[in-house]
């Protein structure tokens, strides 16, 4: 196969289209394409985009070429095909070829750039069982806008002689394995809260959240990041916006792809975070806290403490009311002190953190918190150690990424934040 010769086929296209007396305008409505498109294959001095390929028969029909002639103009066959016998055969060979790489080239396209929970849809969806597939988004903020997490339901055809457990085993592993580790994915087995009847099977992919490396440019000169934060003290949130911010990686080890077993978790989790990492915000997961994982050494990171008032102290001691019962505490309440003792008591003495505080008059809305007040407070005190640490840098203290990039406004500065009771505040660890 030779190269290909973009003028040749060119000047073959505009000639059968105006020997067949169509107007540019024509042959591009005949092929379903606009007359723009047609005009830059035609005039374009390269080889073609897959697009032009899905349009070959028409091509060939407006011409008047047929396809095999018009990928011999092209270049693509050989001249030792040149027979009518062997150019037919090559010719059907190349476009079965074509139409292959042009599916595989499209929907790799689309899996880039889009998001996980479309990742997972359009792979489950390409799966040979006709799944029902079944998608919603939690998204929270009122001023920050902010999706979480996506949950991808699945409903598994009437016919399907498998069990609940052998469907998820089928998902998981036959048409989802390998997505599923690098997505972070797995089977919501608790209250989905932002759907109201969801079907049984239901997988919660990770959007804001996710564990990701670091954008490749640009370079703040920080150091890495660890957030350590008391149960329901939204550590992860804010650890992922300040990453984003940054330009640096997230790490979030509720989607690392972790066991099951709790000893086995808090080991992979300890030595992840052994070593500092560059460009890297790491949340530690504040339950493992109670399971023997110890506050990583500090040395050359920035700790980010997330504390908060007694109202959101006590609601999280009911949300993780069996969790902390299962770590030993007869109290969920004691539980949830121990965990925010065990995260003050890792800073050592002479230790620079950032002290984020979520007050509870910024969140609760009347006798119930607000999700959506929770989620931009956390926002906010994001973007402000955002700001800091940019500073601190030498860069504009304007965020890089993600959601707090949508706070910029057009003269390039960052929009201020309402009036809050918390507050963040940069502290020395061991002095009043």
């Amino acid at each position: 196969m030779t190269h290909w010769r973009a003028d040749e086929w060119a000047e073959a296209v505009r000639a059968g289209i105006r020997a067949r007396g169509l107007s540019l305008d024509e042959a591009a409505r005949r092929i379903g394409v606009p007359t723009s498109t047609l005009r830059s294959w035609i005039e374009h001095r390269h080889a073609p985009k897959v697009t032009v390929f899905d349009h070959w028969a028409q091509l060939a029909e407006v011409t008047g070429l047929g396809e095999a002639e018009l990928l011999r103009v092209a270049g693509v066959l050989p001249g030792s095909l040149a027979s009518p016998v062997h150019v037919a055969q090559a010719a059907k060979a190349l476009r079965e070829g074509i139409d292959q790489a042009g599916q595989f080239l499209r929907q790799a396209t689309v899996l880039v750039y889009s998001s996980p929970g479309t990742q997972v849809a359009n792979a489950i969806a390409a799966s040979p069982i006709d799944w029902e597939i079944r998608i919603r988004s939690a998204t929270r903020g009122d001023e920050i806008r902010i999706t979480y997490h996506h949950y991808v339901g699945i409903v598994a055809p009437r016919d399907l002689p498998y069990d609940d457990a052998e469907v998820r085993r089928i998902i998981e592993h036959d048409v989802l394995g390998e997505l599923w580790r690098p997505l972070g994915l797995y089977w919501r087995v608790a209250e989905v809260h932002d759907w109201h009847e969801p079907p049984r099977l239901v997988i919660q992919v990770p959007e804001q959240e996710a564990t990701r490396p670091p954008s490749p440019s640009p370079i703040v000169a920080a150091p890495p990041v660890v957030v350590l934060s008391p149960i329901w003290g939204y550590g992860e949130l804010l650890a992922s916006l300040v990453a984003d911010g940054l330009g640096f990686g997230n790490v979030d080890f509720r989607y690392f792809g972790l066991p099951d077993a709790m000893a086995d978790r808090v080991r992979i989790t300890a030595r992840e975070l052994a070593e500092p990492a560059p460009r890297l915000v790491h949340s530690v997961p504040p339950i493992m806290l109670l399971h023997g994982l110890a506050v990583p050494d500090l040395t050359g990171r920035l700790p980010v403490v997330v504390r908060y008032g007694p109202r959101m102290r006590a609601r999280a001691a009911r949300i993780y009311r069996e969790a902390l019962l299962e770590a030993g505490f007869a109290d969920a309440l004691a539980g949830a002190r121990a965990i925010e003792e065990a995260v003050s008591a890792g800073l050592p003495p002479g230790c620079a953190y950032y002290e984020v505080t979520l007050a509870d008059e910024d969140v609760f809305d009347g006798d119930r918190p607000s999700l959506d007040r929770l989620n931009d407070s956390v926002a906010w005190h994001a973007e402000q150690i955002v700001e800091q640490v940019l500073l601190g840098a030498g860069h504009p203290p304007v965020p890089l990424g993600g959601p707090l990039k949508r706070l910029v406004l057009p003269s390039g500065r960052v929009r201020r934040p309402p009036p809050l009771a918390g507050q963040v505040v940069r502290r020395v660890a061991g002095t009043s």
